[in-house]
């Protein structure tokens, strides 16, 4: 269950799935698609007044609510740098908008600035987060800045990597098609600098998934993970793939569902925690046979060993009878001498004891072959 909701605020409509960025542990950037009335009459609608979908993103703060800062594509961007159609992608009516922008991806630098990705322009632009103004753009029909020896269109996640005076790494994911025109033969992950001195930018990286996989017409990511591989999410394309820096392929994956698509992978470190107590059974024929041990537990994923603590009749305190490695979903041990009671403890592989199950009885079953639950 979240612990947090955070809406958008001054009055707009809700937040839309695009992009929930968390800024500093204090603050969100969440996108919003804004209805606004505006004059369409150059783009065929009879009477001109029309609809649009304004691209919209505020930083919220978190624990109160408050927006700090909101930025509205249309005082910005004009719907002329706008290479979706107006049928296609909305009628212009207030029922059906025109959503000529498309926000997509939204990040903060430490200077306070940000850079989003716009689909329907083709275009990232970086966003001064002193007055909203447009610092420069990058792709679409009005670029600042010249692409040298690389295009990208319909992209997503349009992420910070490196930034100074001079120079900026952005990495992105070009889907290279809205599935009606096609700029490249593959999508592909992108890392790229901007060279502030000369207006020029250049690939530095491309990342891209085995020849069979087709374009993917929508959604993606790039992930930079801390060793430097890179995860790449096919967004159109049910696929992960995973890359050495230099590009190299080295894990690649598909969905078996070919209608499924996946908006964004990521990978890391996850550490299951389980709230419930690890699980003992254990099972013995009578006081005069072996007994079997059977632990679990569920969704823990730092256990090494079990530590088994048990008692040679039903008075005595319990010793430690022996340890088993963890393996698998379930760990079995057996000894061959009787032992009624018994507990287990999870241990991590710097000894650390994690927690211990509750302590169970065995009695002797009524019939050879049934386990006995304690």
């Amino acid at each position: 269950m979240p612990t947090t909701s955070v809406q958008s605020g001054n009055g707009l409509v809700e937040s839309d799935m695009h992009e929930t960025a968390v800024v500093d542990g204090k603050t969100m950037l969440i996108p919003i698609y804004e209805p606004r009335a505006y004059n369409l009459e150059g783009y065929g609608l009879d009477p001109g007044q029309g609809w649009i979908l304004d691209g919209v993103f505020q930083e919220v703060d978190i624990e109160t609510g408050d927006v700090l800062f909101q930025w509205n594509s249309i005082d910005h961007v004009s719907v002329e740098e706008s290479y979706s159609l107006l049928d296609e992608d909305g009628g212009g009516t207030e029922d059906n908008p025109w959503d000529y922008f498309h926000i997509n991806s939204i990040d903060k630098n430490a200077n306070g600035d940000y850079v989003v990705s716009a689909r329907h322009t083709n275009g990232i632009y970086k966003i001064s987060g002193r007055d909203g103004s447009v610092m420069w753009r990058l792709g679409g029909s009005h670029p600042d800045i010249e692409q040298t020896n690389y295009n990208f269109s319909a992209q997503h996640d349009a992420r910070f990597r490196q930034e100074n005076d001079t120079t900026t790494v952005l990495s992105l994911f070009d889907n290279a098609s809205d599935r009606y025109t096609n700029t490249s033969s593959i999508s592909s992950g992108m890392l790229v600098s901007i060279d502030h001195g000369t207006n020029y930018s250049t690939l530095i990286r491309q990342y891209a998934a085995p020849g069979d996989v087709p374009l993917s017409w929508s959604q993606g990511n790039m992930q930079i993970l801390p060793n430097k591989n890179v995860i790449v999410g096919w967004g159109s394309v049910p696929a992960i793939s995973e890359h050495l820096e230099d590009g190299t392929l080295v894990f690649f994956a598909t969905v078996e569902d070919p209608l499924s698509m996946n908006y964004r992978w990521h990978k890391s470190n996850w550490t299951g925690e389980p709230a419930d107590p690890p699980s003992l059974k254990i099972y013995s024929e009578s006081p005069m046979s072996g007994t079997t041990f059977w632990i679990s537990w569920n969704g823990a994923t730092e256990v090494d060993y079990w530590n088994i603590y048990a008692t040679a009749n039903t008075s005595e305190e319990f010793t430690h009878l022996d340890y088993a490695d963890h393996v698998g979903f379930e760990t079995t041990y057996s000894s061959t001498d009787y032992h009624p009671r018994a507990f287990a403890e999870a241990v991590a592989k710097d000894g650390t004891s994690l927690a211990n199950s509750s302590i169970i009885t065995a009695h002797p079953a009524p019939g050879a072959g049934k386990r006995e639950l304690g």
